[in-house]
């Protein structure tokens, strides 16, 4: 059963300019994607910085108010929520946040930055609520005597197990992770990854996990969705996805993943897509990666191919948004299929672009 339905998420940010600050234009951060979330799993959300990822998730939270589409959470239509059904629904949504150096205020102990959500909430006595900062700060590998100190007083990782410990502090279902470990050290992400999975088995949580390092979204992942100028382009269980890329714009973050062994790291294909990312205030008509991509043909000019199932030869549940998605041979030989009809827009569309080579 899916704890989280997201349809048809779009989240637009007005361009003002001039005296009066008319609106000239928008900047298309999430445009038109859905996707669901079933309780007990993690899905991966990938995609280089500006494609719309933390966007979508402050957005499901309602941090900042979508644009147009549905949210449902446990049936629940987040989109129409009044303040008081927000409040009781953050009890099970909450967030860990990017930056354990600003997400912490740092004139606040961390017996108040942990309890705050209790106080807000008005949960349980305040005996019971310095009872249960204790115990979460044990949980996230912490001591009660760290209670007492301010945030300047810890390193980042100590900081974001903070953050982790507030995130819980609601015994929450959905917990969003902000790319929770991209401003840590190396050494320490490991060891923050690692938490993350002991707590969901521990608590049965759900995580909704939002990186760019595609070594760490495969570790923790069942599911992974990529993102490319806020759309969804390919969505698929963690080891199909990584073993059976279809889109061209996945194969090419997978071909950038270091490889441990040198010889096979020298061995492999590195995917250079030419040109830069689009802007988000003006994308391209069409499919939006057709400019940069190896195989766009004149039909990606036309309309952006919406997700459609991936062939059953690479598992279930592996959705695609491209014309010429990739195609594996019994040999795992990588074959270019022909236009994908089941993603091909109905009718025609008026108008052409530029076109890049096959």
């Amino acid at each position: 059963m899916s704890l989280l339905e997201v349809r048809n998420l779009k989240k637009h940010f007005p361009i003002k300019s001039g005296v009066l600050k008319r609106t000239t234009g928008h900047v298309y951060a999430v445009d038109d994607i859905s996707f669901h979330v079933d309780q007990g799993e993690t899905l991966g959300v990938v995609g280089e910085s500006g494609c719309g990822k933390s966007t979508a998730g402050r957005s499901i939270l309602r941090l900042i108010a979508p644009t147009a589409g549905e949210i449902t959470f446990e049936g629940v239509d987040v989109m129409r929520a009044s303040r008081s059904q927000m409040q009781r629904l953050r009890r099970d949504m909450q967030i860990i946040f990017q930056d354990p150096y600003a997400s912490l205020n740092p004139r606040m102990r961390v017996r108040h930055i942990v309890g705050e959500p209790l106080r807000i909430h008005d949960i349980g006595t305040e005996a019971e609520q310095r009872k249960r900062v204790f115990e979460l700060l044990e949980i996230v590998g912490l001591s009660a005597e760290h209670a007492e100190r301010y945030p300047h007083e810890f390193s980042g990782g100590q900081r974001q197990r903070i953050g982790v410990a507030r995130a819980l502090a609601l015994n929450p279902k959905l917990i969003i992770c902000d790319e929770p470990v991209s401003a840590l050290d190396v050494s320490i992400r490991a060891q923050v990854i690692n938490l993350l999975e002991d707590l969901q088995d521990e608590f049965d949580l759900t995580y909704m996990f939002i990186a760019h390092d595609l070594s760490v979204v495969k570790h923790i992942s069942d599911r992974v969705a990529v993102m490319y100028l806020g759309k969804i382009v390919e969505i698929a269980g963690s080891d199909v996805m990584y073993d059976y890329p279809q889109h061209p714009y996945t194969e090419a973050l997978l071909s950038a993943v270091p490889i441990p062994d040198p010889h096979t790291e020298r061995a492999r294909r590195r995917i250079i897509l030419e040109g830069d990312v689009p802007s988000p205030a003006n994308p391209p008509k069409g499919c939006v990666f057709h400019p940069r991509c190896p195989r766009a043909q004149e039909i990606c000019t036309t309309a952006m191919p919406q997700l459609a199932t991936a062939g059953s030869h690479v598992g279930g549940h592996h959705e695609v948004a491209c014309y010429f998605p990739a195609r594996f041979d019994s040999g795992s030989r990588v074959v270019h299929a022909q236009p994908f009809m089941d993603a091909m827009p109905r009718g025609s569309a008026s108008g052409s672009a530029p076109v890049a080579s096959a």
